[in-house]
């Protein structure tokens, strides 16, 4: 238990303190399973009867079993006996739980506590087959009576004990934190670690954590905080003059690795020993940290943000595994940083489902692109979900804490990803514009490469190379969205429309290659430059066809249609242009080549930029059928 980690990892200061804490949660717990065994025999009896399946009371004290909340409609009755699932267990939790009340007395010297207990849970009968009969349920439970002890006796008698005692060790409470014998100079840091705990602890909802004590030891002020219900879950942090040492103990080596990195932008140092064990019980790393501020405000400061943290480390690893259907290890990572960041955690995504709020949306949403076995970043892509469950998380926590309905959350989840899905259409469409843009370029750089053909200048090679570079951009953004249409099948129309785009970019820059090869210039150059010109016109025609497609997506109004169809007529017009102007200049090279190089120049020249010209006709072609035929009637 929690006290056993102090004594572990050599917190004695703290130990009396704690085991009353200890004592006191346990206190709560008990009650519980004692109620949650008098419900059940209560309902058995009366099935027909209204009951509650006190998972409210099972969360307040700290009980993270939700199959507990089954027990009570599940009960019968037989003969004179209740058949309760999980009654030997309960039963044995509660011994647990009466243990842990009475051993701060016991170590305190009423060792009448000790032989009370003892006696009564020896007393206590088998439990066979989940079978409680009703008179050992009503010795167990019983109270106020002075014939018979009895366990809720005891925990009744233990509960006032401990009352007392926490008053007599607890002289103060700054902010919500126990405090027990601190000098003066101790309240501000306590202070400062309190506000910022208390700011952010809301987002932990529901569940129990983060109890803080706080004590001077061996001329050091002693913060501990419990963090969530973990056993081997805890944190202490020890503050002498301007220095501050951390020791933090966690079950979970990457919830370790996360704090460290929630306190990065400190620069603490950090020592971490690993698989170390508690007792019998679980395996635990643990790290000590050391930061020394540099003035009183830094150190405060470093407190401060150090309480407003732990809040995120409750259930960390349940949302970690909670997120696993949807992204790869790091970008959970990385989500459950950025949560942390932005001050909205994870818990509200928990509490109302986690994975399962999300695969609502998906199974509503209804998209075929999403298979048995696929994550969701297989479909989207790694960023693009990262940015949706950020979005979940934090409409989790803003919508928890405004008391919004979960069904009006979950809605909101549902539109979001929604709208996620149809991006890709205008994702897809926006790289198709980026690759239109390097065939503008490479458009340009023919025109630009034909004038230095005509001046005789040099930069040839120049161009050469700059076309090569454009030509490379282009073949990456095809491999993305290959990659893309892999991913979401139902847009394989953009990777066809891509690669015929690409067939443009390959035959200009092949033509600017061959541009570069004239070596006495050519006297077909005006025929060249008509061309040339040509292609520039219609890749930027093609250009404004694709930021008139982004616009008609919604679908867009009427104008924007138009506007499309306009400038998808005029590349088609600006093809049959570039077929005149390639057919002129094969006569005039043929007149007036000087000899066999420059005519097959000039005709291989003329052939690349033609083919240029047609491939964008079809691609403009492919765009409309789908802008016509897909979006439109969609």
């Amino acid at each position: 238990m929690k006290h056993e980690i102090l004594a572990a990892i050599g917190e004695t200061g703290l130990s009396q303190p704690f085991l009353v804490n200890v004592a006191l949660a346990a206190n709560d717990r008990i009650k519980y399973e004692f109620a949650l065994l008098q419900m059940a025999a209560a309902h058995a009896q009366a099935p027909d009867q209204a009951f509650s399946s006190l998972k409210r009371e099972r969360i307040a004290c700290g009980i993270d079993e939700p199959a507990l909340d089954d027990v009570i409609a599940a009960a019968t009755r037989s003969g004179d006996a209740f058949r309760i699932p999980g009654a030997a267990k309960i039963l044995a939790r509660a011994a647990t739980d009466l243990r842990l009340m009475a051993t701060p007395m016991i170590q305190s010297g009423h060792s009448e506590f000790g032989a009370r207990q003892d006696t009564l849970l020896a007393a206590l009968p088998t439990i066979a087959d989940d079978r409680l009969d009703a008179a050992t349920l009503a010795a167990i439970t019983r109270a106020g009576t002075n014939d018979a002890d009895s366990l809720h006796q005891l925990v009744m008698d233990l509960h006032k004990a401990l009352n007392a005692m926490q008053a007599a060790l607890a002289e103060e409470d700054i902010d919500g934190a126990a405090i027990y014998g601190i000098a003066d100079e101790d309240r501000a840091p306590v202070r400062a670690f309190m506000a910022c705990l208390n700011r952010t602890a809301r987002l932990k909802f529901d569940h129990p954590g983060l109890s803080t004590t706080a004590t001077r030891h061996d001329d050091a002020l002693v913060i501990q905080n419990d963090i969530g219900t973990t056993d081997a879950h805890v944190i202490v942090v020890h503050v002498t003059g301007l220095s501050i040492t951390i020791t933090y103990a966690d079950v979970h080596e990457e919830r370790l690795a996360f704090f460290q990195d929630m306190l990065a932008r400190y620069h603490a140092t950090w020592e971490t020993s690993h698989a170390r064990r508690l007792g019998e019980g679980d395996q635990f790393d643990l790290t000590v940290g050391s930061f020394t501020a540099t003035t009183e405000e830094r150190r405060l400061e470093f407190l401060s943000f150090l309480g407003s943290r732990l809040v995120f480390l409750i259930d960390w690893n349940r949302a970690r595994k909670q997120l696993r259907g949807f992204l790869p290890s790091q970008a959970r990572l990385h989500v459950l940083r950025e949560a942390a960041g932005q001050e909205v955690g994870h818990r509200a995504f928990l509490e109302l489902g986690g994975a399962r709020l999300v695969n609502q949306a998906i199974e509503a949403i209804g998209d075929t692109s999403l298979h048995f076995g696929d994550r969701l970043s297989d479909v989207l892509g790694v960023a693009e979900t990262e940015t949706f469950l950020s979005f979940v998380l934090r409409a989790a926590a803003e919508g928890m804490l405004a008391h919004q309905s979960a069904s009006l959350i979950r809605d909101r989840v549902r539109v979001e990803l929604s709208r996620h899905f149809s991006n890709e259409e205008r994702r897809l469409l926006r790289l198709a514009a980026e690759h239109a843009g390097l065939i503008g370029e490479l458009a340009l750089l023919a025109h630009e490469t034909i004038l230095i053909v005509a001046s005789g200048e040099s930069g040839l090679d120049a161009c050469a190379a700059r076309a090569s570079g454009f030509e490379h951009d282009a073949d990456r953004i095809c491999a993305d969205v290959r990659l893309a249409v892999k991913r979401r099948p139902d847009h394989a129309a953009f990777d066809t429309l891509l690669r015929t785009a690409d067939d443009a970019a390959d035959a200009l820059e092949e033509a600017i290659f061959l541009c570069t090869q004239f070596t006495h210039g050519a006297n077909s150059v005006d025929a060249l430059l008509a061309l040339a010109a040509l292609l520039v016109a219609a890749a930027q025609e093609w250009v404004k066809v694709l930021a008139h497609a982004d616009h008609v997506q919604d679908p867009g109004t009427s104008e924007d249609i138009d506007d499309l169809l306009t400038s998808l007529d005029r590349v088609l017009a600006l093809e049959h242009e570039v077929d005149d102007a390639q057919r002129a200049l094969t006569t005039e090279t043929i007149r007036s080549a000087r000899d066999f190089r420059e005519l097959h120049l000039g005709t291989a020249v003329g052939d690349r930029l033609e083919e240029a010209a047609d491939a964008l006709k079809r691609t403009s072609l492919m765009l409309r059928d789908h802008v016509l035929d897909d979006v439109l009637n969609g």
